[in-house]
């Protein structure tokens, strides 16, 4: 057995014990599309949290029915995988491997299974849009990924293009709408409403392949406010499902651009231009797979691997040959995915260290400027107050608050990795490990 060594295997076991699964566990079965040398297998936890396991892992939760002893358990695991699974390679699976991963236990009851905390992930997070409200939502605007529907809206999106690239219409729109407060304000408006449109394009894609969204919520991406859908359950869809999920949120930014496309057309209203032309800036930037935007989970899904960065701790590792004074384990991927992994990372790791340093560095300048620039937007304000200009007042209001919300997401990242660092010394003296595990937001 490759998950068991003899060292491990525990001296006495009870082998009429009895284990049984956790409270709202799910088989999901096969992980299709996977990049792994050898298939990986879904697990859906109570909580909603998606587990990746191997196949004899995935075996032994299939005999787990709290009612067969680990004897039997034992036996049947054996048969089905066609190896020498023993009672003391059960017991030792159960309570090393699935009960840390909050599967199943063989005595002590599963209070708070562990969660995926990743460095990068939302902080200050928070839900707009429960999970019965967003399924409802999403079925009704499922239709939209008819493949009719696809073609038309692909087709008027290149045209709509086309046609802003060769009128000419889009500087003049820009400098119609500079230094208009209520343009501004009607600017950010139709961008979060757009940005909020795009999470539902996630929910939608994801139930018309079949799987169940959950709740839109808001949170801190490092230092700037985004919205999330969780849409963890698409991970039991086949590729073609997940990727259709993946890219849901651009297909939704596509179908509101060409709704504020046909309003302008009708109303000639110069922001709803602007709007299209940052709408399409806002698509490129979450095509790119730094962070956990949309073209992380498209290439990810793209290779079959779930969690890229959690492949960045054992690439180091592999790299520097450090591995608590034990051999490097292999990565487990295929080689063209191992390939693609090791690429992604080689760019990723750099280019993060890189803005954080230039970040850390240009502290004192950015912080000079958000003083002054915070000024300068209470002067406004003072000055809106005074000559009764309210969508003035309600524009600097705004412009302070945008201004603010950096350095909010600055504080909660700090606070992160604090206490990143506090547990990883805590486990250090404790002598023990911690466990990658699949999440998505």
């Amino acid at each position: 057995m490759s998950e068991v060594t003899q060292a491990d295997r525990a001296p006495q076991t009870d082998e009429h014990a009895v284990a049984r699964l956790a409270d709202g566990v799910s088989l999901c079965g096969e992980y299709e599309g996977g990049g792994f040398d050898q298939p990986r297998y879904l697990i859906s936890r109570g909580d909603g949290q998606m587990v990746l396991v191997s196949r004899l892992l995935y075996q032994l939760a299939t005999e787990i029915d709290g009612n067969r002893t680990l004897g039997e358990a034992a036996v049947r695991v054996a048969r089905a995988s066609g190896q020498d699974v023993s009672v003391a390679d059960v017991e030792f699976l159960i309570s090393e491997k699935l009960y840390p991963l909050g599967i199943a236990t063989l005595a002590e009851p599963i209070v708070e299974p562990p969660k995926a905390a990743p460095l990068l992930a939302l902080a200050m997070h928070g839900v707009l849009a429960p999970a019965r409200v967003v399924r409802v939502v999403a079925a009704m605007l499922a239709p939209l990924y008819l493949p009719v529907v696809v073609v038309l809206v692909v087709t008027g999106l290149i045209a709509l293009d086309v046609w802003l690239i060769g009128s000419g219409y889009l500087d003049l729109a820009f400098q119609q709408s500079a230094g208009e407060p209520v343009q501004v304000l009607v600017l950010l408006g139709l961008m979060i409403v757009s940005t909020l449109f795009h999470e539902v394009g996630h929910a939608a894609g994801c139930h018309y392949g079949g799987a169940k969204p959950g709740a839109i919520g808001v949170g801190l991406m490092l230092i700037v406010p985004c919205f999330f859908t969780n849409v963890t359950d698409a991970y039991r869809l086949d590729r073609r499902g997940r990727l259709r999920t993946d890219l849901g949120g651009i297909y939704f930014n596509a179908v509101f651009i060409l709704a504020m496309a046909g309003i302008y057309g009708l109303t000639h209203y110069p922001p709803l231009l602007v709007f299209i032309a940052l709408s399409h800036i806002q698509i490129l930037q979450q095509l790119v797979p730094l962070l956990r935007l949309d073209g992380y989970y498209i290439l990810g899904d793209l290779v079959g691997v779930p969690n890229l960065f959690a492949q960045v701790g054992p690439f180091l590792r592999r790299l520097t040959g450090r591995h608590g004074g034990k051999p490097v384990p292999p990565s487990g991927l295929r080689p063209r995915v191992r390939i693609i992994v090791t690429a992604w990372v080689v760019i990723v790791v750099p280019t993060l260290a890189l803005a954080l340093g230039v970040l850390l560095w240009r502290l004192p300048v950015y912080l000079s400027r958000a003083f002054t620039r915070a000024h300068d937007y209470w002067t406004v304000l003072v000055a809106g107050v005074g000559q009764g200009n309210f969508w003035m007042s309600v524009l600097a209001v705004v412009s302070m608050l945008i201004l603010l919300l950096p350095w909010v997401g600055a504080v909660a990242f700090l606070v992160r990795i604090g206490r990143r660092i506090a547990r990883r010394i805590a486990h250090k003296q404790r002598g023990t490990g911690g466990r990658h595990r699949i999440a998505r937001a």
